[in-house]
C-alpha cells in the first residue's frame, strides 16, 4: 500500500514538472526502467539520499519533500536541529556543494579534512549554501545541528535548542555552561554528525565550544579569510550570469521555481524586454544573491515588472538596496544593513583600511593595481598615504578588510578587487562633500600614474584604462575640470593607438567640451585633444574633418609657440598625413619638410626624432615615382633607428614597409619580401595580430606572392588583410580598398572576371566616397575596370571608363 502510494505521488510530481521517466532517470543516474518500476509500485528507492535527490530534481518544497519521504517510510533524522526551512529558490552552487560533500565525508582520521568553511562577502550566499547542503545531504549524517554564531546570545540559544533535541538531563539544572559541556560530551561520544556554525566572527569562541575529539563533520560560514588549521576554506563568489538569471526570474515569480532552460528560452521569445531587463539587473547587481533576492522580493510584493525595477534602480539605488522585503527568514538584513555595520567596524579598527576602501569605490571593481597607489601618494590623503608608505601598515589594512571579505588581495598579481555593490553602498553612504573629495583623489591619482602613450607602456595603460573610464563615467557631464579633460584625452590617445576608434571619439569630444568651457577655444590646452581627434578621423578615412581639426590645432600651437619650436613638428606631420592620403603631395611635402628641419635644428641630424619626418618625406617621393629621392631617406631613417636607444619599435615598420613598397615597384621582389616580413613581425609583436596596421605588410606580401604566381598564398594574404582592415576600420575605409583591388587583380589573372568586377566596383565606391573623383587611387581602379571590360569584350563600357 505504501509502495503504491509512493509511486502515485512520484508520478504526480514528475508529470507536474513535465519531465519523462527516461530524462528523470538520466538526471538521477539510474537505469531507464527504474523510475517506471518505482511508479508501478514494484519497489522503493534504496536510500533517503535518493528520495531527497528526487525532490531536488522535481523542485519539491519542504512539505512536498516530507510527503514523498513519509510515503517511502523515510524522513529526516529525528536528531535534526536546523531552524530554517529549505529555500525553494536555491539555484546553482552545484560544484561547491559536491566539493563540500567530498571534503566533509572523507574518512581519513584527520580532523582538518572533516572541517570546511564557506567564506566570502556578506550576502554572497554562504548561509543559503550551508542550508542547502544540510537538507540535500541529510541522509549521510546521524544528526545535524545548527549554531547561529553571530552573537554570544544566539550561540547560547542554539546550544539550548540542541540540548532539547537530544533530551539531555542537564537541561533540568538550567546552568548554561553545564548544558554546553553536555552537548560537547554528546558530540565526543557519538559520530557521523554534522555541526554547522553559521556567521562565525570570533574563531576563539568557536574553538572553545568544539568538543575535544571529533568523529563528525564541521561546516562554518564566515567572512573571515584566515582560518589557520581550523578548517579548509571554500571561497564563494558571485553567481554566474546564467545562475543569477534563473534565480532572479524564479524569485520574482516570472518563472516557476521548477523552470527549465526551455522555459527560459520561451520567456526570451515571448517577453524579450523583460528577459533583457533581468540580464541587465543580474549584471548591475554583480550577481550577488542577496541583492537578487531583494530585487525579486520587491517585484513580487509591489508588484511591478523587472523593467520597472531596473529603471527605478537607476535613480533610487540607495533606497532599493536598503529594502529587504518580507518575509526574509534566512537572511533578514538588507544589502545596506549587512555591509554598513562592517564599514563601521573597519573604520574603528583601521582608518587606513577604511580610506583604501573609499578610494576603491571610485575605481573599476576588478584588477586594481597596487602600483597605482604607490605612484601618487600625494593624492591619497594623510591616512592612506601614511599607510602606503609603511608596508606593515598597508598589510594591516589589507588584513582588516580581508576579515570582512570587503576587499580581495591577489598577492601574485599585486592587485585588489571589490564587489561593485560594495562600491555602490559605500558611495551612497558618503556625504556630497566626501564623495567629491574621493572622486577627485582618484582622478588625480590616475592622471599621475598614466604613462606616455608608447607601445612599451601599453600593458600599464591597459591596466589603468578601466579605472580611468569608471572614474570619469561617475562624474557628471556638466562638470568642468581640467584634470578630468586631461585624463579623458589620455585614455582617448591610448585607445586610438590600439585602433579602438569608436571608444576614443566620445572621450576626445568630452575632453574638448570641458577644455573649451574652462579656458576658451584658442587656449594652448585645446591643441592636444584637437590634434588627437584629427588623427582619429585620419585613421578612419574622414579626411575633411581631420583637415579642419588639424589646421585648428596647428594654428593654436603656432600662435602659442615660437616659430622654431620643435613641438610644432607634431601637428605639421599630422596635417601632412591628411594631405598625403588625399593625394595632395605638394602640400604634404611642404609640411613634412618643415617638421624635418625644425627637429634637425633642435636635435641634430641623427636623432630619433627625425625618423618620422624622414619616412613621411620618403613616402611622398615614393608615391610620385621619385625612387632615387625616396630610397636614401628610408635608409637614413632605418640607420637612425638602429643607432638610437630611445626610438619606438613600431616606427621602424613604417620605413621597412615604405622601402619594401619601393623595391616591389622596381621588381626587386626578394628584397621587398624580406622587408615586408620583418615589418609584419614588428607590427604583430608590438601592436597585435589584429591591428589594422598589420594589413599593410600582409598586402605587400600578397603582391609579391602574386608576382611569383603563388596565387593561393596571395589570396590568403589578401583575404586576411581585408578581414583585419574591415574589422578594425569598417567596410568603407580606404585602407580596405587596397587589398580588395589586389584580390581583384588576382581574380582577373585566374579568369574569374565576375568576381573581379564586383571587387573593383566595391573598391571604387569606397575610394570615391573617401577621396573624391580625381584622386590617383580612384583613377587606378577606373583603369583596372576599363581593362577588365576590354577582356570581357565590353568595349563601350571600357571606353566610358577610360574617358
Amino acid at each position: 500500500m505504501l509502495i503504491s502510494s509512493f509511486g502515485a505521488i512520484l508520478k504526480t510530481f514528475r508529470k507536474r514538472r513535465r519531465i519523462s521517466q527516461r530524462v528523470l532517470a538520466e538526471l538521477l543516474g539510474v537505469h531507464r526502467n527504474t523510475i517506471w518500476s518505482w511508479e508501478q509500485g514494484n519497489y522503493l528507492p534504496d536510500s533517503k539520499g535518493m528520495i531527497l535527490e528526487l525532490a531536488r530534481l522535481l523542485y519539491l518544497d519542504e512539505s512536498e519533500t516530507g510527503q514523498l519521504l513519509q510515503s517511502s517510510l523515510t524522513g529526516l533524522s529525528p536528531l535534526w536541529s536546523v531552524p530554517s526551512r529549505r529555500n525553494p529558490f536555491f539555484t546553482g552552487r552545484e560544484q561547491i556543494l559536491q566539493h563540500l560533500h567530498e571534503q566533509l565525508s572523507t574518512n581519513t582520521g584527520e580532523v582538518m579534512l572533516r572541517a570546511a568553511a564557506l567564506q566570502g562577502l556578506g550576502g554572497i550566499g554562504k548561509t543559503a549554501t550551508a542550508l542547502e547542503y544540510a537538507y540535500r545531504f541529510a541522509q549521510y549524517y546521524a544528526a545535524t545541528f545548527w549554531i547561529e554564531a553571530e552573537t554570544t546570545e544566539s550561540i547560547n540559544a542554539s546550544f539550548l535548542r540542541i540540548a532539547e533535541q537530544l533530551s539531555l538531563p542537564e537541561l533540568e539544572k538550567a546552568d548554561l555552561s553545564q548544558i554546553i559541556t553536555a552537548v560537547q560530551r554528546w558530540l565526543s561520544d557519538h559520530r557521523d554528525w554534522l555541526l554547522i556554525w553559521d556567521n562565525v566572527e570570533d574563531l576563539e569562541v568557536l574553538t572553545r565550544a568544539l568538543p575535544p575529539t571529533r568523529e563528525g563533520s564541521l561546516l562554518l560560514t564566515t567572512r573571515r579569510q584566515a582560518l589557520g588549521t581550523l578548517a579548509q576554506g571554500i571561497e564563494l563568489s558571485s553567481m554566474t550570469p546564467e545562475e543569477g538569471l534563473f534565480f532572479l526570474l524564479r524569485r520574482a515569480k516570472v518563472l516557476p521555481k521548477e523552470a527549465s532552460c526551455g522555459d527560459l528560452y520561451e520567456l526570451r521569445e515571448k517577453m524579450p524586454e523583460e528577459s533583457m531587463a533581468a540580464q541587465e539587473l543580474v549584471a548591475v547587481l554583480g550577481g550577488l544573491p542577496l541583492a537578487l533576492d531583494q530585487a525579486g522580493a520587491y517585484v513580487e510584493e509591489t508588484p511591478c515588472s523587472l523593467q520597472d525595477y531596473l529603471a527605478l534602480y537607476q535613480v533610487r539605488r540607495a533606497e532599493l538596496l536598503s529594502r529587504r522585503g518580507e518575509p526574509a527568514i534566512d537572511h533578514p538584513a538588507s544589502v545596506v544593513t549587512t555591509w554598513s555595520l562592517s564599514f563601521e567596524q573597519v573604520e574603528r579598527a583601521n582608518g587606513t583600511a577604511a580610506d583604501l576602501l573609499r578610494l576603491c569605490a571610485f575605481l573599476h571593481p576588478d584588477v586594481i593595481p597596487e602600483e597605482l597607489l604607490r605612484q601618487g601618494t600625494e593624492f591619497l590623503g594623510e591616512r592612506l598615504a601614511a599607510g602606503e608608505a609603511d608596508a606593515f601598515q598597508f598589510h594591516e589594512a589589507l588584513r582588516v578588510l580581508s576579515t570582512y571579505s570587503l576587499l580581495k588581495h591577489q598577492v601574485q598579481e599585486c592587485t585588489l578587487s571589490i564587489h561593485r555593490l560594495v562600491q555602490a553602498v559605500l558611495i551612497e553612504g558618503m556625504s556630497e562633500e566626501e564623495r567629491e573629495m574621493w572622486q577627485w583623489r582618484a582622478i588625480h591619482l590616475l592622471n599621475a600614474a598614466f604613462p606616455d602613450i608608447s607601445p612599451w607602456n601599453w600593458k600599464l595603460c591597459e591596466r589603468l584604462l578601466p579605472h580611468m573610464l569608471t572614474c570619469a563615467a561617475g562624474i557628471s557631464e556638466s562638470v568642468v575640470a581640467l584634470d578630468l579633460a586631461e585624463i579623458l584625452r589620455k585614455a582617448a590617445d591610448y585607445m586610438r593607438g590600439r585602433a579602438r576608434f569608436e571608444q576614443a571619439e566620445p572621450l576626445y569630444q568630452r575632453a574638448l567640451r570641458i577644455e573649451e568651457q574652462a579656458v576658451g577655444p584658442y587656449h594652448l590646452r585645446m591643441a592636444a585633444p584637437l590634434y588627437g581627434l584629427s588623427l582619429l578621423y585620419w585613421e578612419q578615412g574622414k579626411y575633411a574633418q581631420a583637415e579642419l581639426l588639424g589646421l585648428r590645432a596647428l594654428s593654436i600651437w603656432e600662435h602659442a609657440l615660437d616659430p622654431e619650436h620643435p613641438d610644432l613638428a607634431r601637428p605639421l606631420i599630422g596635417l601632412g598625413l591628411v594631405y598625403f592620403n588625399q593625394g595632395k603631395y605638394a602640400q604634404a611635402e611642404h609640411l613634412y619638410r618643415r617638421a624635418w628641419h625644425l627637429r634637425e635644428r633642435t636635435f641634430g641630424p641623427m636623432h630619433s626624432k627625425l625618423i618620422s619626418p624622414l619616412i613621411n618625406m620618403a613616402d611622398v617621393y615614393n608615391e610620385q615615382g621619385k625612387y632615387d629621392l625616396a630610397e636614401p631617406l628610408y635608409r637614413r631613417a632605418i640607420e637612425i633607428y638602429e643607432q638610437a636607444q630611445d626610438a619606438e619599435r613600431p616606427l621602424i615598420a613604417y620605413a621597412l614597409c615604405g622601402l619594401a613598397r619601393l623595391y616591389s615597384r622596381q621588381g626587386k621582389d626578394e628584397q621587398a619580401q624580406a622587408l615586408y616580413q620583418r615589418a609584419l613581425l614588428v607590427r604583430e609583436q608590438e601592436l597585435g595580430v589584429e591591428h589594422p596596421y598589420v594589413a599593410e605588410p600582409l598586402t605587400g606580401l600578397g603582391i609579391i606572392s602574386f608576382n611569383q604566381r603563388k596565387y593561393e598564398q596571395a589570396k590568403r594574404l589578401y583575404q586576411r588583410a581585408i578581414r583585419i582592415a574591415k574589422q578594425a576600420l569598417g567596410e568603407s575605409h580606404p585602407d580596405v580598398a587596397t587589398p580588395l583591388t589586389h584580390l581583384a587583380d588576382l581574380f582577373v589573372r585566374q579568369g574569374k572576371y565576375e568576381q573581379a568586377e564586383a571587387l573593383y566596383r566595391r573598391a571604387l565606391r569606397i575610394r570615391q566616397l573617401a577621396l573624391g573623383e580625381s584622386h590617383p587611387l580612384v583613377i587606378t581602379v577606373l583603369s583596372s575596370l576599363a581593362t577588365l571590360s576590354q577582356r570581357q569584350k565590353n568595349y563601350l563600357e571600357a571606353e566610358l571608363l577610360s574617358q
